[in-house]
């Protein structure tokens, strides 16, 4: 440790210096204020200054002044020595920047103990100067890190330059990455693909897997596949890259060009809310499925909710940091309050959320990613950067011509047993140009009449035990215990794609048969005519007569043909 000592008397530096040597301090002299300028000058690694105040030339007020404008931030304590004992001394040289006071006569052990403490001060000052260093260092290269990182999330989230008035949404990240994640799509019919999920955790952990579910989101909107075929290649790819304990809730929803029917794939998100024109809640449609990133993918579920909105209804979904928005006191801003706001904001639900979440957190930090999405449902207008409107992504997908296939397919009661007969069907069909869109709707078809040819057919089960209390539970566990000692009984498959003709659509023609008894199929393809009651055809061939263009039951019920466009 250097001391600077400064007095104009001999005497005084000489006593001073014998004090300082004998405790090992090295240390310079000066006979006035302005030499003592100089030397702290030119000898930076003087750490503390012994200050006399009357001097000739320059006093030690001004020379102190001076020192400590020359600091910067470095730590060199002046301690003043001094018989002067006023207050308006000792005020002083504390104004102009003194730490401290040694009185004359000097008491040597008074002056080593406070040598000895400000040492301490420096010596800890001096850490915290390496330490910080050390920060200012690690927070440049995180600086970098980030800006290089954010240029890769800008350049690799494959953002699709699509704008469209039916959309309306806000996304407000808690830190420089967002866990929350929007997409939207054009799909090649002129629908719209819309995806709104919300990663474990916020930050760039959060954020990390973005840009594959973004890559998976946007190729395979282009090649126009279904939601749930979406959700399950993005499940699949989280699952092998995301760590055990983080996951991905999402809804993901295809909106058909006419406005009037929303294909849904969501797992493990809020309820998404289905609101009238006046903005009051009519419908919700709770999330089926587990998070993507959780289930392998033999376990993983595809099945896809289908839902006919009326025109205008308007598809609220939104994220966990709405509802989990806290205020001073720890209260949440909550569903019941969520829903009874948009109820008063038929026109501008988004913006009206979102201000009322900030209102409520009353300035407060924002805990947690907030993302809103809006989808009105009617005729679709997309429109590209510019404002005009955007053509298909790939026109020849309307104007190819669809080949004629032909399948044929038959099912054994090993078969039957496996479970998966639908969905290898399935995966066959969708091979045929123009199906993708329409997977969610041709399962939901399938299903319906293979179980019928199943069920009824060939286990000859009763459908009016869903009609008791317990009926479903018995059903099904009669279907499981019937189906396990089937040992004969085949069910055959076929299909045939008609192209498209006179501007007519390309069709598909399939049907089921079985080799059971058959049932009394009279008036089951008229809708209009069919009594609720009668279950002994199946309780969603109302559906599938709705959905298909045609449905034809022959040889005695053990037939069923049904036509289906691929408008």
């Amino acid at each position: 440790m250097k001391i600077l000592v400064v007095d104009d008397h001999r005497y005084n530096r000489e006593l001073m210096g014998f004090i300082l040597s004998d405790h090992g301090f090295d240390y310079v002299e000066a006979v006035n204020g302005e030499q003592a300028c100089n030397i702290f000058n030119s000898t930076p690694d003087i750490d503390l200054v012994l200050m006399d105040i009357n001097m000739p030339v320059m006093d030690g007020y001004e020379a102190t002044r001076r020192i400590k404008a020359s600091l910067g931030g470095k730590l060199v304590p002046v301690l003043f020595v001094t018989a002067l004992d006023d207050d308006d001394t000792l005020a002083k040289c504390l104004t102009v920047g003194g730490d401290d006071f040694v009185a004359k006569p000097v008491n040597e052990n008074v002056l080593l103990a406070k040598l000895h403490a400000h040492r301490r001060t420096i010596l800890i000052h001096r850490q915290l100067e390496e330490t910080n260093k050390a920060l200012e260092y690690h927070r440049r290269v995180m600086d970098r890190e980030h800006s290089i990182v954010d240029h890769v999330f800008q350049n690799g989230l494959k953002q699709i330059d699509v704008t469209c008035p039916n959309l309306k949404t806000h996304l407000s990240p808690m830190s420089m990455f967002n866990g929350d994640l929007y997409l939207a799509a054009p799909s090649p019919s002129g629908g719209l693909y819309v995806l709104l999920g919300d990663f474990t955790g916020h930050g760039l952990s959060a954020a990390i897997g973005c840009l594959p579910v973004s890559n998976i989101f946007s190729a395979m909107a282009e090649k126009h596949v279904s939601v749930g075929d979406m959700a399950r290649e993005i499940n699949l790819r989280l699952q092998s890259l995301l760590p055990s304990n983080m996951f991905f809730c999402a809804a993901i929803i295809e909106l058909s060009q006419s406005g009037d029917r929303l294909s849904i794939w969501a797992g493990g998100m809020n309820d998404i809310l289905v609101l009238d024109r006046q903005g009051d809640l009519i419908d919700r449609l709770v999330s089926l499925h587990m998070p993507l990133g959780v289930l392998s993918d033999d376990e993983f579920d595809t099945e896809v909710r289908v839902y006919h909105p009326q025109e205008e209804n308007r598809i609220f979904v939104y994220t966990d940091g709405v509802i989990e928005a806290c205020n001073s006191d720890g209260e949440l801003f909550g569903e019941p309050r969520l829903e009874a706001l948009l109820s008063t904001h038929p026109g501008d639900s988004v913006e009206a959320v979102w201000a009322a979440v900030e209102e409520f957190q009353q300035g407060g930090v924002q805990e947690d990613d907030i993302a809103i999405v809006e989808l009105l449902c009617s005729p679709l207008s997309l429109l590209d950067g510019n404002g005009d409107p955007l053509p298909l992504l790939n026109p020849n997908w309307v104007q190819r011509e669809t080949l004629p296939w032909v399948l044929s397919l038959t099912l054994s009661p090993a078969h039957m047993r496996e479970g998966i007969v639908i969905p290898e069907l399935l995966n066959v069909i969708n091979n045929i140009r123009g199906v993708g869109s329409h997977q969610d709707l041709l399962y939901t078809i399938l299903t319906e009449l293979y179980n019928n040819a199943l069920e009824y057919g060939l286990l000859k089960l009763d459908a009016e035990l869903k009609l008791e209390p317990e009926g479903f539970s018995a059903y099904y566990k009669a279907r499981e215990r019937l189906l396990k000692d089937l040992d004969e009984g085949e069910i055959f498959f076929s299909l045939s794609v008609v192209p498209s003709e006179d501007q007519r659509p390309p069709k598909l023609i399939f049907s089921f048969s079985d080799t059971g008894k058959g049932f009394d199929f009279i008036d089951v393809t008229d809708v209009a005519d069919t009594d609720e009651n009668d279950l002994s055809f199946g309780r969603g061939i109302d559906m599938v007569c709705l959905l298909c263009d045609s449905v034809e039951y022959t040889n005695q019920g053990r037939t069923v043909e049904v036509t289906y466009l691929l408008t």
